[in-house]
């Protein structure tokens, strides 16, 4: 057997700790095999992801425009630009990726490429009994190898069962995170070894970036007191609770098929963290917060700066359209005011100018919601649009403020906009403003939707039909939170 050489340094290459300890113990296991594995990239920044992505002919300018156009609509404008950016890179017909900026683990510093050498020259074949060992090893160590994927990548592990980010986080969560990681540093991957003429299992490598650019393993949580009562009057306000960890120690891997159970696993994926620990202070069931969350928002994700809306045009004709009638009827219609037909919570539309067509307001689009609600605040000023509209998950009417602990209704708004921890803190200050625990505590989804939005009788069966996913959410797989 030749000599083998010794298996190069993984501490350079900005790796989760963690994970760069598994790598380790999968090189030595290599090495007692006679195989020596090096590691050729870790951390890749999205800059570089963006580039990986743009350069497979596979991805032409059109379909680049067309993930440059999601990525805005899904929350996530930083990695938009960072993809836009690189629309005219040069193609080749070699694979590259699939995976967008952000959307890969390499971005994570939770994925490697590791790559066999053989008398001090790579093994460039994927098929190679080195790779076959490496990927089962690899596995046996609970890494996942990229030799199983649907397109090989013999070289590729990563520290999640979970194929993409995408599979776990928000895409307004991962911009967020990408961009105070890496909106200051340079497009590179982190790597070791030159570029080389790879077979069509091995991607290239990319130039060396400095390990003094490698960034802090994640931002800070964000602390938002907005106008709080002294002490801990509010949830908002206790400590422990604005500074606990968000998103749960394990994800679930998202269930395709069930919409509902999706969207439920997706917010705990989201929120669990919290959701947890104040479920724990309050004695209630987690689930029992998801299904509400889920009823109130239709299952929307949650977009930084964009929190769901609901503008309620009746609410608008209260806190200001009643002192401004006229002006009020040119722009705006609801049920049972000025000869408008029904409810007073229905036939909600507006309209820019006079002799343009009426807009029906609460479609399934939340580009309605804000195109109405940003009309009003226009028209009327911000409070007043805030005082009028819904936001967040649990869907909290902006005139709530006060029974939230904010002084008026557009520093809730502001809270909702900048992260979703003050959407499950404003939750339970909500709740226990109104006296609704023992409500929850009691799955009285009836009484319980009767006080919170007014309508037990629709809003109780669909909070209960969410609830009973509990067992079909605990029976999800999950893997551990990066």
């Amino acid at each position: 057997m030749p000599a083998v050489v010794e298996s190069s340094s993984v501490d350079a290459f900005g790796l989760d700790p963690d994970f760069a300890k598994t790598l380790k113990l999968l090189f030595a296991d290599c090495r007692t095999k006679g195989y020596d594995f090096r590691i050729a990239q870790g951390l890749r920044t999205p800059q570089k992801q963006a580039e990986y992505y743009c350069q497979w002919d596979k991805h032409p300018p059109s379909d680049v425009d067309r993930q440059v156009s999601k990525l805005e609509d899904a929350g996530a404008p930083w990695l938009a630009s960072v993809l836009a950016s690189c629309r005219d890179t040069p193609r080749t017909p070699r694979w590259q990726t699939d995976a967008l900026p952000g959307a890969g683990w390499h971005q994570w510093g939770l994925a490697a490429d590791c790559y066999c050498y053989r008398h001090g020259a790579m093994v460039g074949d994927g098929d190679d009994p080195c790779y076959a060992y490496y990927a089962e090893r690899a596995t046996q160590l609970g890494l996942r190898a990229g030799l199983y994927f649907a397109h090989p990548d013999a070289g590729h592990v990563q520290a999640s069962s979970a194929a993409k980010a995408t599979d776990i986080y928000m895409w307004a969560f991962i911009d967020k995170a990408m961009k105070e990681r890496f909106a200051d540093k340079p497009g590179p991957a982190l790597v070791a070894a030159a570029p080389f003429a790879a077979s069509p299992k091995v991607p290239p490598l990319a130039p060396a970036l400095p390990v003094s650019a490698v960034p802090d393993a994640a931002p800070a949580p964000l602390v938002m007191g907005g106008s709080a009562s002294k002490g801990s009057k509010y949830f908002k306000d206790d400590p422990v609770l604005a500074t606990a960890r968000l998103t749960p120690p394990r994800l679930y891997d998202l269930p395709s098929g069930d919409a509902k159970l999706r969207a439920m696993a997706r917010s705990y994926n989201a929120v669990g963290g919290l959701v947890e620990a104040l479920a724990k202070r309050l004695g209630i069931d987690p689930v029992a917060v998801l299904a509400v969350w889920y009823v109130e928002s239709s299952g929307r994700e949650f977009v930084v700066g964009e929190p769901v809306l609901r503008f309620e045009v009746h609410k608008f004709y209260k806190y200001w359209g009643k002192a401004n009638e006229t002006l009020f009827d040119t722009h705006f219609r609801f049920g049972g005011h000025a000869g408008t037909a029904g409810q007073a919570s229905k036939g909600h539309a507006f309209r820019a100018r006079v002799g343009d067509p009426w807009v029906k307001i609460h479609v399934d689009s939340q580009f309605r919601e804000y195109e109405a609600f940003n009309f009003a605040a226009k028209l009327a000023g911000e409070e007043a649009a805030c005082l009028s509209s819904s936001f967040g998950g649990p869907q909290i009417m902006g005139f709530n403020h006060a029974a939230l602990g904010y002084a008026n209704a557009l520093d809730l708004a502001t809270a909702f906009r900048a992260d979703e921890r003050w959407h499950v803190l404003g939750f339970a200050d909500f709740c226990r403003d109104k006296g609704l625990i023992d409500e929850i505590l009691n799955h009285d989804w009836q009484k319980f939707g009767g006080i919170y939005n007014g309508d037990g009788a629709t809003y109780g069966p669909l909070i209960d039909a969410a609830f009973a996913k509990k067992e079909a959410l605990a029976a999800l797989p999950s893997h551990p939170n990066p």
